[in-house]
């Protein structure tokens, strides 16, 4: 069985019950962070023996100019098998009020022709239609009540400055083949600001003495019979929507995801409420 790892640590990095935003506002700060990936020890692994890489994530924009999301992540397994190198990107753009969503999605395995998913999704009449050109052409309704990735960061910053526990919530994101909605279980810890445990990159800039939550979500493919998760992700949201902590569980193995470098990127003037 192949390792193929899903794009699903950019729906960890940009992540509402409903189809609109919180009612205050809550502004994403534009950033580049890095992350060193490795395997994560704490999580009995199966044919995996050693993991190495690197996600480079970038935010940009407002709830003005919608968000666009450039991710790479390159990652280096040994196995049993020998040595598998995964390398993922994606390029997305979210309006601001979650109604229009343009998405591209290459994951490539060991250098052979990528898997590829690319087209855009827009609400009508309150349900959520998706217009794919790769893998296939192809047009389909997904329902109502579906979350982007931008709208359930928000929605998850929301709930956790609330003071709720726990959030669930329909999610589409593109990956991996234009088609699948996951059903998600988020489960949200206590904000601290201390900076006990913080890397450097995760002390300076406007991070430094931000509130930040502990957050794990499992996500189960729609329709499945099976009640495992697909995988679980575990970071830290700050709550401005950058992330640290980064844990990509998926069954066989974990990853984890150092933040190793943060950059807050210039923000442009956004009255929208």
């Amino acid at each position: 069985m192949p390792f193929v790892l899903s794009v699903r640590s950019a729906a960890v990095l940009a992540l509402l019950a409903g189809t609109s935003l919180p009612a205050a506002a809550l502004q994403l700060t534009p950033h580049r962070a890095t992350y060193d990936i490795s395997l994560d020890a704490s999580k009995p692994a199966t044919r995996v023996a050693g993991a190495d890489g690197r996600i480079v994530y970038e935010l940009r924009g407002n709830p003005c100019a919608g968000y666009s999301v450039q991710l790479s992540q390159n990652t280096h397994l040994v196995t049993e098998g020998g040595r598998v190198n995964s390398a993922v990107s994606t390029a997305t753009w979210e309006d601001g009020d979650g109604n229009a969503y343009r998405f591209r999605v290459t994951n490539t395995l060991n250098g052979e022709t990528p898997d590829e998913a690319d087209g855009v999704a827009e609400r009508k009449d309150g349900r959520l239609v998706v217009k794919a050109t790769k893998p296939e052409v192809d047009t389909r309704q997904l329902g109502t009540d579906i979350l982007l990735p931008t709208q359930h960061v928000l929605s998850l910053i929301d709930s956790a400055q609330k003071g709720d526990s726990v959030f669930e919530a329909k999610v589409f994101d593109g990956s991996p083949d234009a088609k699948k909605v996951y059903d998600t279980l988020s489960v949200i810890g206590r904000g601290v600001s201390d900076a006990k445990g913080l890397e450097d990159a995760a002390t300076t800039g406007d991070l430094a003495g931000r509130t930040r939550y502990p957050v794990t979500i499992s996500y189960y493919e729609r329709g499945a019979a099976s009640q495992t998760p697909d995988y679980i992700i575990s970071f830290d949201m700050f709550d401005n929507g950058v992330s640290r902590n980064l844990k990509l569980d998926y069954g066989e193995f974990a990853l984890r995801g150092r933040l190793t470098s943060y950059e807050a990127l210039p923000a442009e003037e956004c009255a929208k409420k």
